[in-house]
């Protein structure tokens, strides 16, 4: 008894406190269990967060470290390249200076001085003047080649300096000589190599040099580079020891021959070598230092253990090291890890406390929504219950009488609906059985075009088929001669190649129904295409002596114009629409016209055929369908080849039209874009 009583309770026999209880129970177990979905999701959530934080955070601290040493690099390709300019201003400005000097003594004694003189004059000037630097020198030479004055070298005064070679081998006067062949003055670059007893350095040198067309001389003076170097290497290391970053972090500096530069955020100006002292923890690093910026020379990360400042205990670090091969230098910068996993911590509290936020919100909104669900359901119910007795009853009542329902009286949108529904339902009871009646005799229609389409192709196929079964009987024939057995064999071909194009009809208009036509398009010149068309027509045309026609082709395309399209489809399309053309024409003439509209190539086939009736065409593209004309005058075919072309021009991407007169003849237009 009580199980009984229990399951009264949870399956009532009334339908409609059925689906009260059911969707009071749905409701509150709906939103209990998306409170507790909502609140392990947002435990899931931290998590992913947390970890997912603390990997960004790792990668933010590495790019914010690789743009620090990028910085910096492009800081030290700067510095290098004014570095070199200034060299190169200042040997330049040398040079003018002496080129200026010489020019004004040639003017102030030409003609009150000899040349001899003169040129003893100017060489003595030269030699006196005075640069900022020692070795900041003017040398004199002739565009022969032959030495006139060289500072510190009189040895080649008078001597032929055109096979001199520098330590490396070049021949640089020549080189100098050569220049001003073609130039009135200009730089030239120089590497030497530099042997110690250590090892061999390359150091460059920078020469300029300018005519003096008066005696065929030229002035020219030449600088190492590495004289200016050590202000340079000092510049940057004071720039790069003054960056600091978060955490306290800097940049360092190091020579690949392990000579620190910039050490612990400060300019190194000790003998202390980092290659060298293997015993030294420094050593180790510096090899990893080098070892990551053999890999990758652009700049690369590697991890190892370092102290902090004013910290005896070694902390996990990540740097980013890369290399300045211009000066073999070693730029870098790290980062510890613990302090990145301090700033971690931090946003992972904040974190905890916006999730424990969240549940409480989810918390109070269950709450909310569960007293709000019991008085929705309260009123649902009640209204509920009166639409659905409402509704029972109009079933009930109309099965034998029109009676409609009054929609006022409902109180649910859906229930409303039905009731129209269900009115609209006995107003069209009898214009649906007017629709079954009109349906009847399109099926039957339909089943007269079908069974009118299966006996014209079977007079389609039989026509063929019979020419190719009789010629081929009169073959087996020994007593035929060879003319008539090669007139045989070509209607026999000619029988075949119709029976061929009415199979590929079918078989592409059973395509188009399945949605299977498939076209391959790819760019066409169409200037060879339609002369190809129009020798294919003309000579098909001398062929039919029972037709006097003429067929044109009028290309108005540029002859370099492509069109993106299927060339085999689009000479489907067209030998459909210039085949029914030269059908329904007995004389005059056929054209084809196609010129540039917009963005589309537009082609119109025009002939002046028996025409279509107004009323026929649309209809003509309809499958199995063909003008009353035709049927009356029995030129035969399917009916298929404007359907079949219709379909092709819509897969191409444009569209078809006719204009036609009856009796005077019709103008298919079609047009394709040209991409």
């Amino acid at each position: 008894m009580p199980a009984d009583y229990l399951k009264k309770i949870a399956i009532p026999s009334n339908i409609s406190t059925y689906l009260s209880r059911t969707l009071i129970f749905i409701t509150v177990a709906t939103t209990l269990l998306i409170g507790g979905v909502l609140i392990v999701l947002q435990t899931i959530q931290f998590k992913k967060i947390s970890t997912q934080k603390s990997q960004d955070y790792i990668e933010d601290q590495k790019i914010y470290i690789k743009e620090i040493v990028n910085n910096e690099v492009s800081y030290i390709v700067a510095q290098n390249q004014n570095f070199k300019e200034n060299i190169r201003k200042k040997i330049r400005q040398n040079v003018m200076q002496a080129n200026n000097t010489a020019e004004m003594i040639y003017r102030k004694y030409e003609g009150m001085k000899s040349t001899d003189e003169i040129k003893s004059l100017i060489v003595a000037t030269i030699s006196s003047l005075k640069f900022e630097n020692e070795y900041e020198e003017v040398f004199i030479s002739t565009l022969d080649g032959i030495g006139v004055y060289y500072p510190r070298r009189p040895e080649f005064t008078g001597k032929n300096m055109r096979q001199f070679l520098d330590a490396n081998g070049t021949p640089v006067v020549m080189a100098e000589i050569n220049l001003l062949k073609t130039n009135l003055e200009g730089f030239l670059n120089y590497e030497n190599d530099t042997v110690t007893s250590e090892k061999v350095y390359r150091t460059e040198k920078i020469a300029f040099v300018k005519k003096f067309n008066h005696f065929g001389w030229y002035f020219g003076s030449k600088q190492y580079v590495d004289n200016y170097f050590p202000k340079l290497r000092e510049e940057v290391a004071q720039k790069i020891s003054s960056v600091r970053f978060r955490h306290g972090g800097y940049v360092f500096l190091n020579h690949t021959d392990g000579t620190p530069i910039v050490m612990d955020g400060k300019v190194y100006k000790g003998d202390f070598n980092l290659l060298k002292k293997s015993d030294d923890p420094r050593h180790s690093v510096f090899l990893k230092e080098l070892d990551a910026a053999k890999n990758n020379p652009s700049g690369e990360y590697f991890y190892y253990r370092w102290n902090k400042m004013n910290d005896t205990i070694p902390s996990d670090k990540c740097a980013y090291v890369h290399l300045y091969k211009d000066y073999n230098w070693l730029i870098g910068a790290g980062f510890y890890l613990d302090e990145a996993n301090e700033s971690i911590i931090k946003q992972q509290t904040l974190i905890r406390q916006d999730q424990k936020k969240s549940i409480l919100i989810i918390f109070l909104i269950l709450i909310a929504l569960l007293f709000i669900e019991t008085v929705i359901i309260y009123h649902f119910n009640k209204k509920y219950k009166s639409d659905f007795e409402r509704f029972f009853n109009f079933f009930f009542l109309s099965q034998n009488s029109f009676n409609k329902l009054n929609i006022s009286k409902f109180y649910f949108d859906e229930f409303k609906r039905a009731g129209i529904a269900a009115n609209k339902m006995i107003m069209l009871r009898e214009e649906i059985e007017n629709r079954l009646i009109e349906e009847q005799k399109r099926a039957t229609e339909s089943d007269r075009l079908k069974s009118a389409f299966l006996a014209n192709l079977s007079h389609e196929i039989r026509t063929p088929m019979n020419a190719i079964i009789g010629f081929s009987e009169l073959l087996e024939d020994d007593s035929q001669d060879s003319e008539d057995r090669i007139v045989f064999v070509k209607l026999i071909r000619k029988n075949g190649d119709m029976l061929l194009n009415l199979i590929n009809d079918i078989l592409d208009i059973s395509k188009i129904e399945a949605n299977q036509l498939m076209v391959k398009k790819r760019p066409v010149k169409l200037d060879q295409f339609l002369i190809e068309i129009n020798n294919y027509y003309t000579e098909a045309l001398l062929s039919k002596k029972e037709k006097n026609i003429q067929f044109n082709v009028n290309n108005e395309l540029n002859s370099e114009t492509l069109i993106n399209t299927d060339v085999i489809r689009l000479k489907q399309i067209l030998d459909n629409l210039i085949g029914n053309a030269i059908k329904f024409t007995s004389e005059g003439s056929v054209s084809l016209d196609v010129k540039m509209e917009r963005e589309y190539v537009l082609f119109s086939i025009s002939d002046t055929g028996i025409g279509i009736p107004p009323d026929q065409q649309t209809t003509i593209f309809e499958r199995f369908m063909q003008s009353e004309q035709a049927y009356k005058m029995n030129y035969g075919g399917t009916g298929l080849g404007l359907a079949i072309s219709r379909n092709l021009i819509e897969l191409l991407g444009g569209t078809i039209r006719v204009e036609s007169e009856l009796g005077k003849g019709s103008t298919f237009y079609f047009e394709l874009p040209v991409s």
